[in-house]
């Protein structure tokens, strides 16, 4: 154990030895694998009857959609690991500690709120806290920055997944975002900071740690903290939270923000999360009603234009409006934009049009095709969030066929019952379990091709 650590603790928080030694030991305990039920997409009872099938069992925690899983052992059948289940495939739950679905839970009151909110997450990536504010806040429009572009990819590879489809992703700094004044009606700090809670992963990880590490990254945590309390409206709540445990990066980053600008916000919630009390890694949330705005140096407005996002021609309307016709597809509450060549749609309920002529987003929300060559050419994610009526369904019939077509393996299966029917659609929709898993595309020459994501197959 690296003595710096020990003793700051031992003089900070536990000054009786006997306390100290129980909390360090608690760092070397394993801690229980949870899960985040994704509640937009299945039920908790039926996610629950569909794990215990499987011998997992799902034990309650104080959040009601995130629960201890564990896994009986069955001599009967075959082990199989959480990650290679349909249910994780389809994103009906994401493993995810305790401690890391707290922020959005307690911002959110612990309830799915349906308002139109603008949602600010300021520090996205990878993407565990975002989706999850998709899935509390379905109607906002969720607007996710990563500071770091290199961590963008695994944060789009999230969103993706979990289905979550008002979020649209932006790569600023915090002093961009600092100029944003008075605009969005929740914000989200999850903020960087010196990942005290890797020691959980192995005591090796605190070998560097110093007071020096801890106080610089905390004033980056203050710049942030100033930054995310402008963009947030009077009036409304921002939730800050870290990984570490040191009063450096939590409650004294808070009070510096409370004394440099006075009376401009009011602590709402406020606690920590202790490994040997709350059977949690550690975790520090803090909660603020904004009451009046604050002078920041960098509250000039900005306004950017997505000059890549357009509306449609009339030209591609009509495209759109014959494709949905013919197969069956009810566009009215979305709104159609082009972005190069590819189509995304926007639930006309989110409030995009509030912030899209201020900020620029590289990575927009939900896209269902492409035209080219005078033509509407659907992908894989129209047939996930839409269950398209006009197109013919294979079920597939065993586990151990679904295993075969998520590894991508040759599909040798008889199409002739498509022929039978005289099916004159080129699509066919893949069902396994009365849910839509994906799509296949059938030549003129009668072969397959798979729209499944291929980085999603299964190894």
């Amino acid at each position: 154990m690296n003595t710096k650590f020990s003793d700051y603790f031992k003089e900070n928080f536990f000054q009786d030895e006997e306390n100290l030694n129980v909390f360090l030991n608690s760092l070397t305990k394993k801690l229980k694998k949870t899960i985040r039920i994704n509640t937009s997409k299945i039920s908790v009872e039926e996610l629950k009857k569909r794990m215990f099938e499987q011998d997992y069992i799902l034990t309650p925690t104080f959040q009601k959609n995130v629960f201890y899983i564990e896994k009986w052992e069955n001599p009967d059948k075959e082990e199989k690991k959480l990650g290679t289940t349909l249910e994780h495939l389809l994103w009906y739950f994401y493993v995810q500690e305790l401690w890391a679905s707290s922020s959005v839970f307690y911002l959110a009151n612990w309830e799915i709120d349906k308002t139109p909110h603008l949602i600010l997450d300021m520090a996205a990536s990878p993407g565990w806290k975002t989706t999850q504010l998709s899935e509390y806040y379905p109607d906002s429009f969720i607007v996710a920055n990563e500071f770091d572009s290199s961590r963008t990819k695994q944060l789009i590879m999230n969103i993706e997944r979990l289905w979550a489809t008002n979020i649209w992703i932006t790569n600023y700094n915090w002093q961009y975002l600092g100029r944003i004044s008075n605009t969005f009606d929740k914000v989200l700090l999850d903020a960087p900071c010196s990942w005290e809670w890797t020691g959980f992963k192995t005591l090796e990880a605190l070998k560097f740690w110093n007071i020096k590490n801890v106080k610089k990254i905390s004033e980056l945590q203050k710049k942030l903290f100033e930054s995310g309390l402008n963009s947030l409206k009077v009036w409304w709540e921002m939730l800050y939270s870290t990984c570490t445990m040191n009063e450096f990066e939590n409650e004294w980053v808070v009070e510096y923000i409370k004394e440099k600008h006075p009376w401009s916000f009011e602590i709402l919630f406020e606690k920590r999360f202790w490994p040997h009390i709350d059977e949690t890694w550690w975790f520090f949330v803090c909660k603020i009603k904004k009451l009046k705005e604050i002078e920041y140096r960098s509250s000039k407005k900005e306004e950017l234009f997505n000059e890549n996002i357009k509306n449609l021609t009339r030209w591609e309307e009509s495209i759109m409006n014959n494709f949905g016709k013919e197969f069956w597809i009810n566009f009215d509450n979305f709104e159609l934009l082009k972005y190069s060549n590819e189509i995304i749609i926007i639930n006309k309920k989110h409030p995009y049009n509030e912030i899209s002529g201020r900020i620029y987003f590289f990575k927009l929300g939900q896209r269902i095709g492409k035209i080219e060559e005078w033509q509407f050419v659907p992908n894989y994610y129209i047939w996930r969030d839409f269950w398209i009526l006009k197109i013919p369904k294979y079920e597939i019939k065993t586990e151990q066929e679904l295993d075969i077509y998520l590894k991508w393996a040759e599909i040798w299966e008889n199409l002739e019952f498509i022929k039978w029917k005289k099916i004159v659609w080129d699509y066919v929709q893949l069902i396994y379990n009365s849910v839509s898993v994906w799509l296949w595309k059938i030549s003129s020459e009668w072969t397959i091709k798979n729209y499944f994501p291929k980085s999603w197959f299964r190894k």
